[in-house]
């Protein structure tokens, strides 16, 4: 089955000085990083930003592959996530206009964290957001406040920025499955998935059936 469940955790961190290479791949050393001071007002992308462990790449979908973003939270409760499509904010206020997104006040990371509780988004986002072939999508962090800089010991999880995203990644055969769901009117989830190929495999035996007990019909007159 071509259904992945995908996460990415970013983090304020970045090493002081030169990074340790493991396995011929960067490392960060403890005491030997530092969290990036994040002023109040101030988007960072954690896909494409220069900020963290961010990615080469933005995350953009191919002709056949669809995600269902279904849950992100962040700390601290300062900080706001907005998810983008394309050009397209997908927390906005009522009057249409986008903001800096939900904090870590409505979704904590993790969920309890200094007592914060998420009961609004308990079983993540409802509805998700489909991210179609094709489109272009990230998260972008702001700062409520600023967020300042700490290094050595004093970098604790405590006062790390966090920024946690979780997603189905439906690509393949699959995704043609994806796409038929959303023209009747299905949400995407694995259930539903594995339901509609059950329900197309069952209708062509029917018809097969129907063929057969047609032709002996023909047959036997």
């Amino acid at each position: 089955m071509a259904v992945r469940r995908q996460a990415h955790e970013w983090r304020n961190v970045m090493p002081v000085g030169e990074t340790k290479i493991l396995n011929n791949h960067p490392v960060l050393v403890p005491n030997n990083v530092h969290t990036v001071a994040l002023p109040q007002g101030i988007p960072v992308d954690i896909f494409v930003g220069d900020i963290g462990n961010t990615l080469d790449v933005p995350g953009e979908l191919k002709a056949f592959q669809y995600i269902v973003l279904d849950a992100i939270a962040v700390w601290p409760q300062t900080l706001a996530a907005q998810i983008y499509v394309n050009t397209t904010r997908y927390f906005q206020r009522p009057d249409g206009v986008p903001h800096e997104g939900i904090t870590g006040n409505v979704v904590p990371f993790p969920n309890g964290n200094s007592g914060i509780i998420n009961f609004d988004y308990r079983e993540g986002l409802n509805p998700p957001l489909y991210i179609a072939p094709g489109q272009t999508w990230g998260i972008e962090v702001t700062p409520m406040e600023d967020i300042p800089e700490y290094t050595g010991n004093d970098v604790k999880d405590s006062n790390i920025a966090f920024c946690y995203v979780k997603y189905l990644l439906v690509d393949g055969v699959d995704a043609l499955v994806a796409k038929a769901l959303i023209d009747a009117g299905w949400e995407i989830t694995v259930e539903n998935i594995e339901k509609y190929k059950e329900l197309v495999v069952r209708n062509n035996l029917l018809t097969a059936l129907a063929d057969i007990d047609t032709e002996g019909r023909k047959r036997r007159v």
